[in-house]
C-alpha cells in the first residue's frame, strides 16, 4: 500500500525532524516530500537540509529558504540592503543572519533553486503557502482565503504549510469550506484521518514539524495513502527540552524556544 509522508515547516529543529521521520518508518512510508522552511528559527539548520538533502524527495521552497539566501547575499554585499517595506523584525533578522552563518554555498544554492510549486503523480500538487501567488507566501487562514488557491489547483490535492496549523479546505464546486472535523480528533487521539470525496478539491495545510502553531508542542505531519485517498494527520511527541536547549546555547533569541513549549 503505498503511503507518501507530507512533511512542512521542519525550521531547522533536528530532534522533531528525527521523530517524524522515525514514526514515517514506523507506519510504512515508501515515500517522502516536503513542503519547505527546512531552516529558520531553530538551532540545526545545516543538519536539518542535509538531512532532507540525503532523502532525495520532492521539495519546495519555503519563504525562510528563499530569505536566507537573500540574507546571504545582502550580508556578502551582492544584493542591497532590504527596502524599508522588506525588512524583518529584529528577532527575525537575527535568527536568519544565524543560520547564514551556518550554511555553506552548496547548501544555499540548493535552496536557491527550489521549485516553488511542484505535481507529484496527477493527483497532488505541493506548495509551502498559496498557488495564486506563491512567491508572495500569503497565509491561508480561512475557507476564504483559500478559494482563490483553488482556481490555480488542477489536482484533486494540494498539500501546504506556512501558517504551522492543520487544516483542510474543501472546493464543494460552488464555494470553498473548511472540513472541521479534523482537528478534535487529532488533538484528542494523535491521530485524525479522513477520506477525500471523489471529485472535489482539498487544499490542505499538513502543519508544522518544527514548530507547531495550534497550542499542540508535538510535531505534525500527513500520511497521504494512494490507494485509498486517504490523509491521515499524526502528532508525533519528540524532545522539546533538548531543543529548546540547542536555541538557547546557540545564542538565539529566548522566546524561539519557549514557543517550542507552548506550541504557539
Amino acid at each position: 500500500m503505498p503511503r507518501i509522508a507530507v512533511i512542512s515547516d521542519i525550521h531547522a529543529n533536528l530532534h522533531a525532524l528525527c521523530a517524524v521521520i522515525e514514526d514515517v518508518q514506523n507506519v510504512g512510508c515508501t515515500e517522502v516530500v516536503c513542503l519547505g522552511d527546512v531552516v529558520g528559527y531553530c538551532a540545526y539548520p545545516y543538519e536539518c537540509l542535509d538531512y532532507i538533502r540525503s532523502l532525495n524527495c520532492p521539495v519546495v521552497k519555503g519563504n525562510h529558504d528563499a530569505a536566507v539566501v537573500t540574507v546571504s547575499e545582502e550580508l556578502a554585499g551582492v544584493a542591497p540592503p532590504p527596502s524599508t517595506e522588506r525588512r524583518m523584525n529584529p528577532m527575525a533578522r537575527q535568527a536568519m543572519e544565524w543560520t547564514c552563518s551556518r550554511l555553506d554555498a552548496d547548501s544555499l544554492t540548493w535552496l536557491g533553486r527550489l521549485p516553488y510549486t511542484r505535481l507529484v503523480n496527477s493527483k497532488i500538487t505541493l506548495v509551502h503557502a498559496c498557488l495564486d501567488q506563491p512567491k508572495q507566501w500569503n497565509y491561508i487562514l480561512n475557507a476564504k482565503d483559500a478559494k482563490v488557491s483553488f482556481t490555480r489547483q488542477f489536482a484533486p490535492i494540494c498539500f501546504h504549510g506556512h501558517t504551522h496549523v492543520p487544516r483542510v479546505f474543501c472546493w464543494n464546486g460552488r464555494d470553498s469550506e473548511e472540513v472541521y472535523d479534523v482537528r478534535e480528533p487529532l488533538y484528542t487521539e494523535g491521530v485524525s484521518r479522513f477520506v477525500p470525496t471523489p471529485g472535489l478539491k482539498y487544499f490542505v495545510n499538513v502543519g508544522s514539524v518544527g514548530q507547531p502553531r495550534d497550542n499542540d508542542p508535538r510535531a505534525c505531519y500527513v500520511v497521504y495513502d494512494t490507494d485509498d485517498g486517504s490523509i491521515t494527520f499524526r502528532r508525533v511527541p519528540y524532545d522539546v527540552p533538548a531543543a529548546m536547549e540547542a536555541i538557547l546555547q546557540a545564542g538565539l533569541p529566548k522566546y524561539l524556544a519557549d514557543r517550542l513549549e507552548t506550541g504557539c
